[in-house]
Formats: C-alpha cells, sequence, structure tokens
C-alpha cells in the first residue's frame, strides 16, 4: 500500500469509527454530513471525495466492520479446509460456545450497528452478504451429509431467515439474554447432526 492509499484507507477509517460512535448515541436519520466530519476531525470536501452520501458510508461502514468480524473466523477457515468429507458430524455442527460466542460478542459490541442493518437491509443488500456466507461455509457441510446440491438453498435459507430472526430478537431486547440460555434456544431450533434423516 502506497502513502496516498495509506492516507485513504485511514480518512476511511476515521469516518466508519466516527460513524458508529454516532450510531451508538443517535439515530441514523438524525446524523448529518457535518456531525461525521466533525466527529471525525475531517472536512466536507473529504468526506465527499470518498461518499456521495451517508448511505454510502453506511454501506462501507458495514462492509469494514463485517470484513473485521470474519477475519476473527479465519482460523475457523483453515481448520475447515478441504476436508469436510473427513470429518465427523459433530465437528461440522456449530451452534456450540467455540463458534456462536465470538458471533454474538460482534452482534452485542454492534448492536446499534447490527440493528441498523436490518432495518436498512434494501440498502445494504444484508441478505445478500449473509447468503453468501452461508453458502461459502455451510452448502460444503451440507454436502458433506450427502444432502442433494438442489435442496441446499431451502435448507440455508430456512436457517439464514431463522438463526437472523432469533439473533434480532435477543437484540430488540438490548442483548439482555446471556449467551448460555440463546445458545440453548438456537440449539432447541437446529437438529443434531445425530438427529437428522436425509
Amino acid at each position: 500500500m502506497n502513502r496516498n492509499e495509506s492516507r485513504f484507507f485511514n480518512t476511511a477509517k476515521k469516518m466508519h469509527d466516527a460513524f458508529i460512535r454516532l450510531i451508538d448515541r443517535k439515530d441514523f436519520e438524525t446524523i448529518s454530513v457535518k456531525e461525521i466530519c466533525d466527529e471525525a476531525g475531517v472536512n466536507r470536501s473529504t468526506f465527499y471525495l470518498h461518499y456521495d452520501n451517508t448511505n454510502d458510508l453506511l454501506v462501507e461502514t458495514v462492509e469494514a466492520v463485517y470484513g473485521d468480524f470474519f477475519s476473527r473466523y479465519a482460523s475457523l477457515k483453515g481448520e475447515l479446509g478441504d476436508g469436510l468429507e473427513n470429518k465427523s458430524a459433530n465437528e461440522l455442527f456449530f451452534v456450540t460456545p467455540r463458534y456462536i460466542t465470538p458471533y454474538l460478542d460482534f452482534v452485542r459490541e454492534n448492536r446499534k450497528l447490527f440493528k441498523l442493518m436490518n432495518d436498512k437491509s434494501d440498502v445494504l443488500g444484508t441478505e445478500k452478504m449473509y447468503s453468501k456466507w452461508f453458502k461459502e461455509i455451510f452448502s460444503p457441510i451440507l454436502t458433506s451429509f450427502r444432502v442433494p446440491d438442489e435442496e441446499h438453498p431451502y435448507i440455508m435459507v430456512f436457517y439464514l431467515k431463522g438463526l437472523i430472526g432469533v439473533i434480532m430478537e435477543w437484540v430488540d431486547n438490548d442483548c439482555s439474554m446471556s449467551y448460555e440460555m440463546l445458545m440453548d434456544i438456537l440449539r432447541k431450533c437446529i437438529m443434531r447432526p445425530e438427529d437428522r434423516r436425509w
């Protein structure tokens, strides 16, 4: 990364961070470009060099936050690798503290942004983002369970909408339920591999 790219990246990060701080304090619709610039310590012309409006900043901020989050799961992808066929059904069951806790930490830390993502899903294409994630991680797992390819999209959309619905209910209640209770609910909603009859 050259000096100009680095400066551009650092300025964008300042605006992302400022935007997240503002979202924690007030509603998205009431946040002005001037407030973002004041909070980030940049001028308006710099903002408009990067973005057309606050929706553009929202989209890029969500991408940056999720990029950081998915980097936390890099080791998971490395562990899974191409050897899914050699893993047991229980090893491919992800509703466990090891896999869910980092996600719940992420949601709780960013709950206002997460709620905004849900409210602005049409602007952000949130469902497409989750679908891509599910496809990359869960489709190979379904294949390892010998689920026919034509059934994958239906099973994934069921889990996608169900899991996000449960998490959003948790967010709407200010993440007050303990992780243990929430994971117990998720386990009740999702069959263990040994209970499946494909």
